[in-house]
């Protein structure tokens, strides 16, 4: 199967700006996080849609909410995913969080490689991370569901501390999630025919 870096309308600007250090990227998943263990062996153009595309809607939410934090965790990032797609077309600061020491070796390196000073990966147990977060953005690629997240909240009393939550889910939770006020479902193209989904949490 051929391999085409496409991007739907919606991320068009940042994929021009930024074609070089996402095909980059893309090219480690493909090789390095295979080797290693970061993610499973997958086809070149899976990646992209999936792992590349998809976590660049994490960053058109923010743009789209206006969010002003000025930092962001991407928590249980495992190769980077959304993180480091999210530091190539952002300024701020983006703290992938993953408990693992091989993994965050791995990232410490490619954040070097890419050239990523606002990218900095941490070994740390993403629930004592959470813990200890407000005024921020967290985004989560498939460390845990929506309806855990919001379970989390409570149980700690992360209500009212300003912490946005960005969590890749699936349109099936949609009636669990319809009696949840402060959760909206964003539903986005990652190429021309798949759809994928994004939940948003604000302040409870």
């Amino acid at each position: 199967m051929t391999f085409e870096p496409q991007m739907p309308n919606w991320g068009l600007i940042e994929f021009e700006q930024h074609k070089e250090k996402l095909v980059n990227y893309h090219d480690w998943l493909y090789s390095t996080g295979v080797k290693t263990g970061l993610i499973s062996k997958k086809p070149k153009q899976f990646i992209w849609d999936e792992f590349i595309v998809h976590s660049l809607y994490f960053h058109h939410l923010i743009k789209k909410y206006n969010f002003k934090s000025k930092e962001i965790y991407d928590l249980g990032t495992g190769g980077g995913i959304p993180g480091v797609p999210i530091s190539i077309v952002n300024k701020r600061k983006v703290n992938l969080i993953d408990n693992k020491k091989t993994r965050i070796y791995e990232l410490q390196r490619l954040v070097k490689t890419l050239n990523l000073e606002n990218a900095i990966p941490k070994e740390e147990d993403a629930n004592f991370t959470l813990k200890n977060l407000e005024k921020t953005i967290v985004v989560m690629r498939c460390y845990v569901s929506t309806l855990n997240i919001v379970k989390i909240i409570q149980k700690h009393k992360l209500e009212n501390k300003n912490i946005i939550f960005l969590i890749s889910s699936s349109s099936e939770n949609k009636k669990e999630l319809k009696s949840l006020f402060h959760v909206k479902q964003e539903k986005f193209l990652i190429n021309k025919n798949n759809f994928r989904t994004i939940d948003v949490i604000t302040d409870m």
